[in-house]
């Protein structure tokens, strides 16, 4: 019997099983560590991008309009972090939270936020997302653990946008070129939120000539030469700055105004709380305060139009066109006035807004042709239609700068955009400053 080797491989196998049964059972424990990893890197990233994002919202042309604002930038990354299932013991009291309101023995968990002036060497605008949860230990006990932390971080730069926002800015579809059109406007460019491969277009080679830093959400096209060189592609599109002014104009009706008057010189709001239906310009116009239209206005001729005024088009099927030889000079109202209806921010908003037309899409849409001379200081906002300058029409401001948001820009013919003379950020010192706030995720 003591030489009989029958079992001996039962034995040691029985023997052998015991740690590795153990170690197998150790792998999985380190693998349930590995998920609480992912899933506490997950709630960090969130965390860490809702807050830069909350960061980006006091930059942004309206905070509290255009972004929400309510919150400081702390609340919306732990808010973030909820809604990932990671809360401060107590604090799960966040919309879409999926917190729960205890957690089981021994487990607890932590969120901090935190702005950072300065990253990895870098200056700049940051926002620092930590997320832990510390869990027992089991079989890692017998290698001298008793608790495990499983942590993440997570780090948001908050870039402050365009060095050079636009001054001319397509909010939906591109930025065309052709003829013999000439803009040069150094200081604040041309952007397209288009994302179609045209998003600027430049048709034909000769006579096209561009100075003028250019983004495009999409692609740059053109028939022959090198002016796509310049353009950046493929960028952020930048919010509309203006969309609350929109919204409040379009909503106008006829009856939000006292008086009206038909077939005769404009009236400005400040004179008569009134609106012009197809008034009647004459050869020498002077402009001076807010005016309303509810027709379709059409200036050609030869007049000479000038003043400093705010000029709203509302209504269905108003529009604005100009033609002939018209010379123009206007410069936008610093604080325009209007109906009750308009509340206090919206009117701030329109700070130096000189010319609203709130027409529907159309192909047409506003029309600047002939050889017009527009001299143009202030914001012309044209959201639901494309503006097209053509002809020998020319806007160049004498004094200050020329702004457009439309739907759509094209330039034809000869037509030509000098804004050489606007400095500082867009340059034109209006509420309407397109830009955007880019947060990424850098850590």
């Amino acid at each position: 019997m003591l030489r009989c080797r029958r079992g001996s491989v039962a034995f040691a196998t029985s023997v052998a099983l015991v740690p590795l049964v153990g170690f197998m059972a150790l792998g999985g424990e380190a693998g349930s560590w590995y998920v609480t990893k992912q899933r506490v890197q997950g709630a960090a990233d969130a965390a860490a991008y809702a807050g830069g994002l909350r960061l980006a919202c006091d930059s942004a042309p309206q905070p509290g309009v255009m972004c929400n604002n309510s919150q400081p930038y702390d609340y919306r990354g732990r808010q973030g972090a909820a809604q990932n299932a990671f809360c401060n013991s107590g604090d799960t009291s966040y919309p879409g939270s999926k917190c729960t309101t205890s957690l089981p023995s021994g487990i607890s968990q932590s969120v901090q936020v935190a702005s950072l002036t300065s990253w990895n060497g870098t200056a700049g605008n940051f926002v620092q997302a930590t997320v832990s949860q510390q869990q027992p230990a089991y079989l890692a006990k017998l290698l001298g653990f008793s608790t495990i932390n499983v942590a993440a971080t997570a780090v948001a730069s908050v870039a402050a946008g365009l060095a050079k926002p636009p001054c001319v800015l397509a909010l939906k579809d591109p930025v065309t070129f052709q003829g013999s059109a000439t803009v040069s406007s150094p200081n604040c460019g041309i952007s397209s939120n288009s994302a179609a491969a045209n998003g600027i277009g430049f048709v034909g080679n000769s006579g096209i000539s561009v100075n003028a830093p250019s983004y495009t959400v999409g692609g740059c096209s053109q028939t022959g030469g090198s002016q796509c060189t310049g353009v950046q592609t493929y960028q952020q599109p930048i919010p509309d700055p203006l969309s609350a002014v929109n919204t409040a104009l379009s909503a106008l009706k006829t009856s939000d105004f006292a008086n009206q008057i038909k077939n005769a010189a404009p009236q400005p709001y400040e004179t008569c709380s009134c609106y012009n239906t197809n008034p009647t310009f004459s050869s020498t116009t002077s402009l001076n305060g807010t005016y309303y239209f509810s027709g379709n206005i059409t200036i050609n001729g030869n007049p000479t139009i000038t003043g400093t005024a705010t000029l709203i088009f509302f209504g269905s099927g108003t529009s604005l066109k100009f033609t002939g030889n018209p010379t123009i000079k206007l410069t936008a109202m610093a604080a325009p006035t209007g109906p009750s209806v308009l509340s206090a921010s919206v009117k701030a908003l329109m700070a130096k807004l000189l010319i609203y037309d709130g027409e529907a899409y159309s192909k047409q849409g506003v029309n600047i042709s002939g050889t017009s001379n527009s001299y143009f200081n202030g914001t012309v906002y044209i959201p639901n239609a494309p503006v097209t300058y053509g002809g020998n029409s020319s806007g160049a401001p004498s004094s200050g700068c020329y702004q457009v948001i439309a739907y759509a820009v094209s330039f034809q013919g000869n037509t030509t955009l000098d804004n050489s003379g606007c400095v500082g950020s867009s340059g034109t010192g209006s509420a309407a400053e397109p830009n955007v706030q880019t947060v990424r995720l850098v850590q």
